[in-house]
């Protein structure tokens, strides 16, 4: 992607006052690229993101309850494997809660207005 930088430095203009000098660069600093039209952006609905976030959770949590399991039994070398696996499904897991909590505040909130 393109990244488009501008100058904002004040300069000294005509008549003794200042402007902004708005110089423009271009960098090729990041590999990630932007979708220019329509047709080509992703035709994912939000079920589906909520879907696929809510399968991560929980694929996260079974990683996360094996390695537990395989430290109980004196199959892990490292216990930081087994913390980095349990924080990254808690992790996972108060993010999915915070999503169903913010879903049933809205959901109250038309209930009172349309109620």
């Amino acid at each position: 992607m393109e990244r488009l930088l501008i100058d904002f430095s004040q300069v000294y203009g005509e008549n003794g006052t200042y402007k902004l000098n708005k110089s423009v660069y271009n960098t090729h600093a990041s590999p990630l690229k932007i979708k220019q039209n329509e047709d080509e952006l992703p035709k994912t609905s939000f079920e589906d993101l909520l879907t696929e976030s809510i399968k991560n959770t929980n694929s996260l949590q079974l990683e996360a309850e094996k390695k537990i399991r395989d430290m109980a039994l004196g199959d892990v070398d490292d216990i930081s494997e087994v913390v980095l696996a349990s924080s990254r499904a808690d992790t996972a897991l108060r993010l999915v809660m915070e999503i169903r909590n913010k879903f049933l505040d809205a959901y109250q909130a038309l209930s009172r207005i349309t109620g």
